[in-house]
C-alpha cells in the first residue's frame, strides 16, 4: 500500500514523458513541413521586372508549369512594344519572358502567362494547385512588395531605373487565414488576413501544405475606418485560364477544374473609398523625375549625378556624356538676350540662332572640358539652359532634351 502512491507518481511521470516526446515530435514535424513550405515557395515565387522606354512595372509571380510562369495582367499590360520582362529570384538569374497570353476582364480575372527558358543546370519546382479553399484555412503570401524590397541594396539600381544586372531580393512571407469568399463587381475572390501590398500583385497565396489557392490581385481600404482587406483570385479560375491556352496545371489529386474561361469584354472599377486596383499593385517605377517646377526623363544607362531646386546634373553611366539642366525666369530678356548674356559670362562663342529663332546655342570650355550651351523657352517667361559636355551625339542627350516640359 505505501508504494502505491510512489508507483502512480512513477506511471504519472513516465505517461507525461511519453506525450512530452509526442508532443516534441509533432512540434518538430511541424516545423520541418514549415521549411520545407518555405523552400518550395522561395524557387517556385518569382520577382517579375518589365521595362519599356517610359517605365518600370514590378510584380510577382510563380511557375505553374515546366517553363511557364503565372501573374497578374495588370503587372505587364501596361508596357509598351519592344518592352522586355525578366522573372527571377534566389535561384533563377535574371531570365527574359514572352508573355504569351493574358485577361483582364469585368469578370474579375485578372491573369497572364509567361513563358520563359530556365537555365539547363537549374530545376525550378511547380506549385500543385488546391481548387477547395474554405474560410479560416491557414494561409501565406509569397512575394516581393516594393514597401520591403526599397530597403534592400540589390533593388537600388533597380530604383534609378537601370536594370542591369538584377539581383533578386529575398522573397517575403507573410501570414494569415481565408476569412471569407466573396462574389461581386470584382469576381470571385479570397478576402484573407496574409498582409500584401504593392508587388505583391501576381504572387502565390498558398495553404499550410504549401498548395496553390489563389493569387494575390488586389486591396481595399475603407477611408477612415482603417480598415484594409487583402483580396486574391481563386486557384480555380487561374487554371481554367490555364487551359484554355494549353497549359495544364498540376492539381492535387481528387481535384477537378469547374471554373470556365471565355474571352474578356473590359474592365469595371467601383468608386467611393480607397479602392487599391490591380494596377496599383504593380509598383511602376518611372523614369519621368520632378526637379522643382519642371519634369525630365532619365535615360536608360543614365544616373542623377546631383539636383537642387530647378536644376539637375545627369551623367551617362559610362561617363561619355554630362547634361546639366536649369531653369529658371527670364525676367524680362528674350531668349536672345538670355543666350547672349550666359555666352558673355562662360566666354562663349556668338549665340546661333536655331529653330526659327526659338532655340539659341553656343560653346564653351570649363576646366579643359567643351560644352554646348543650349537656351530656349519651355513656358513664358520661362528658359530652359542646357549645358552639354562630352559626346553630345549619345542618344540619351537627345531623350533628355526632348523630355524636358514644366509643370
Amino acid at each position: 500500500m505505501k508504494k502505491y502512491p510512489f508507483l502512480c507518481l512513477l506511471l504519472s511521470a513516465m505517461l507525461f514523458g511519453q506525450a512530452f516526446a509526442a508532443s516534441d515530435s509533432r512540434l518538430m514535424e511541424y516545423e520541418e513541413r514549415r521549411r520545407n513550405v518555405a523552400a518550395l515557395l522561395e524557387e517556385a515565387t518569382v520577382w517579375i521586372v518589365g521595362e519599356d522606354d517610359e517605365s518600370i512595372a514590378q510584380g510577382s509571380g510563380f511557375i505553374v508549369a515546366e517553363g511557364f510562369i503565372a501573374t497578374n495582367a495588370h503587372v505587364v499590360e501596361n508596357l509598351g512594344k519592344g518592352a522586355v520582362v525578366y522573372v527571377l529570384n534566389d535561384k533563377l538569374p535574371a531570365t527574359r519572358a514572352q508573355i504569351v497570353a493574358q485577361v483582364n476582364d469585368n469578370s474579375g480575372r485578372d491573369f497572364a502567362l509567361l513563358r520563359f527558358s530556365p537555365p539547363k543546370n537549374i530545376a525550378l519546382p511547380v506549385l500543385a494547385f488546391n481548387l477547395d479553399a474554405k474560410r479560416m484555412d491557414r494561409v501565406s503570401a509569397w512575394g516581393y512588395p516594393a514597401m520591403v524590397t526599397q530597403f534592400d541594396s540589390r533593388t537600388a539600381r533597380l530604383r534609378e531605373g537601370d536594370t542591369r544586372g538584377l539581383k533578386a531580393p529575398p522573397v517575403v512571407y507573410t501570414e494569415g487565414t481565408i476569412n471569407t469568399i466573396v462574389s461581386g463587381q470584382l469576381g470571385n475572390a479570397l478576402i484573407h488576413s496574409a498582409q500584401i501590398a504593392g508587388g505583391n500583385s501576381g504572387g502565390p497565396l498558398v495553404n499550410s501544405r504549401g498548395e496553390l489557392v489563389g493569387m494575390n490581385t488586389w486591396g481595399y481600404q475603407e477611408e477612415g475606418e482603417g480598415a484594409f482587406l487583402n483580396a486574391a483570385l481563386p486557384a480555380n479560375e487561374l487554371a481554367a485560364f490555364l487551359n484554355a491556352h494549353g497549359v495544364n496545371p498540376q492539381l492535387v489529386s481528387g481535384h477537378q477544374v469547374t471554373a470556365s474561361y471565355t474571352p474578356p469584354t473590359g474592365r469595371d472599377r467601383p468608386g467611393g473609398s480607397k479602392f487599391f486596383p490591380p494596377g496599383a499593385t504593380a509598383t511602376p517605377v518611372e523614369r519621368i523625375r520632378d526637379v522643382g517646377s519642371f519634369t525630365v526623363m532619365v535615360p536608360r544607362d543614365w544616373s542623377v549625378l546631383g539636383e537642387e531646386d530647378d536644376s539637375i546634373t545627369l551623367v551617362a553611366d559610362d561617363e561619355s556624356a554630362t547634361v546639366i539642366i536649369v531653369v529658371g525666369d527670364s525676367e524680362g530678356n528674350s531668349l536672345r538676350q538670355t543666350a547672349r548674356e550666359l555666352s558673355k559670362a562662360f566666354g562663349g562663342t556668338r549665340p546661333a540662332s536655331h529653330d526659327d529663332g526659338e532655340t539659341y546655342a553656343f560653346t564653351f570650355s570649363e576646366n579643359d572640358v567643351n560644352f554646348i550651351a543650349i537656351v530656349r523657352d519651355i513656358e513664358d517667361g520661362r528658359h530652359a539652359m542646357f549645358f552639354i559636355g562630352g559626346d553630345a551625339d549619345n542618344p540619351g542627350v537627345v531623350q533628355i532634351l526632348d523630355s524636358v516640359e514644366d509643370k
